[in-house]
């Protein structure tokens, strides 16, 4: 369903008014129009019920079918060596008995719980007390994340020396009493003006992407804000702080953290923001295969995208260099690129991501379709060792090692 620009506009109004999103328009379109069409409404009744008063509860249902919320249990490994082998450490040095985690934007629990488990047994009790504060912004999630209880088959994310903090009762897994002790959870809106201060570490990772520049701005001031001196940050790999002040960078293998001024712990120069210059002569990766999918109509891409020139010529050849590792955002860029006039050859460089997920090949593999639609040949090029292997282990070529 296609909505006229007043209704689009009027929807995004409510959504950052209730939740400050920003998102890319085919998300709220999409989902907006499943709430319709599930109440039988047309498109200005629906818009006139979530504006009002009593359409709260609707307008949180809209909130939820917009939130991607994917997540699992040590879904970012690198990150909790990183919390083991940086955060635990400097605890440990500055006899910091009773750490305070915040765990931003906690989805339904698996983050808040896998710091649970990884600090339940780093710091053991009663030695240490760590306490965790899981928040928010939907109920529907914090209602299962409160539960504790997750398919029986999300073990298979966790490492075997964490499950002992998990027991399998028939089909469901659950966080025992202990380790789940550690965590209270809280509904919160990032985007509202409270001031939470006074915590050790703050992990909030995949959250910033709903924020427009301006509101992304003011809640990356509130989460650095709340760490007390020397706390650490933890954000997305896609996620930047160079509008940011107050911090240092901390780099731990390939992974980059961030640590409030007023530690032991010696700065590291900053992460550059300019990719590296590929190869003159790079590999490239195999031209993906289209699928029996139909792409979204292309949008406006953010800010961040190169897309090539509206005015580009007949048979042009454009590269569009990924640097966000979020599926929505990968498939703004490449629809924007797919939609310029006489392009015949559209080269999607993966080089120039930090880090891929593995939910991005969906995407990936959507665009090739798109692609065969508007005649454009579309090229997947990797000459890293790192893209070259995800290219391989999700069926979109043969990259060597």
């Amino acid at each position: 369903m296609a909505l006229a620009r007043e209704i689009l506009t009027g929807l995004e109004r409510c959504l950052h008014g209730h939740a400050g999103f920003e998102l890319p328009e085919w998300v709220v379109e999409s989902r907006a129009a499943a709430r319709m069409s599930a109440l039988a409404l047309d498109a200005q009744a629906y818009l006139d019920l979530v504006s009002a008063p009593r359409g709260a509860a609707e307008l949180r249902s809209l909130v939820e079918a917009v939130r991607v919320g994917e997540t699992r249990f040590f879904r970012h490994r690198p990150q909790v060596d990183a919390l083991l082998e940086v955060v635990v450490p400097a605890w440990r040095e500055r006899d910091e008995r009773s750490p305070q985690v915040w765990s931003a934007g906690c989805a339904t629990g698996e983050e808040a719980y896998t710091l649970a488990l990884v600090l339940d047994r780093a710091l053991p009790r009663p030695t240490f007390k760590p306490t965790i504060l899981a928040t928010d912004v939907s109920a529907e999630a914090l209602a299962t994340a409160r539960h504790g209880a997750y398919p029986a088959s999300a073990i298979e994310h966790v490492p075997e020396p964490w499950r002992d903090g998990l027991v399998i009762e028939d089909d469901t897994m659950r966080v025992r009493p202990g380790v789940a002790g550690l965590v209270t959870f809280k509904q919160q809106n990032l985007a509202d003006s409270d001031r939470p201060r006074g915590f050790d570490l703050v992990w909030c990772r995949n959250v910033l992407i709903y924020f427009g520049p301006e509101a992304r701005k003011r809640v990356l001031e509130k989460l650095v804000a709340a760490l007390d001196p020397g706390g650490f940050l933890f954000l997305g790999y896609s996620e930047t702080l160079r509008d940011v002040g107050g911090l240092q960078a901390v780099r731990h293998a390939d992974q980059v953290l961030w640590q409030k001024a007023g530690s032991a712990v010696p700065p590291a120069p900053a992460p550059s923001l300019r990719r590296p210059e590929p190869p003159t002569t790079p590999v490239t990766a195999p031209r993906v295969k289209p699928v029996a999918s139909r792409a979204a109509p292309p949008r406006a891409a953010p800010p961040s995208a190169r897309a090539p020139a509206a005015t580009a010529a007949p048979n042009t050849r454009a590269t569009l260099r990924i640097t966000s590792a979020q599926p929505a955002a990968v498939a703004a860029e490449i629809r924007t690129a797919l939609g310029v006039p006489g392009l015949a050859t559209l080269t999607v460089d993966l080089d120039s991501a930090d880090y891929l997920e593995d939910d991005v090949a969906p995407v990936l593999r959507r665009a090739g379709t798109a692609a065969e639609s508007a005649g454009v040949e579309l090229i997947l090029k990797a000459t890293r060792p790192g893209p070259r292997r995800w290219l391989r282990r999700n069926g979109l070529g043969e990259g060597d090692e």
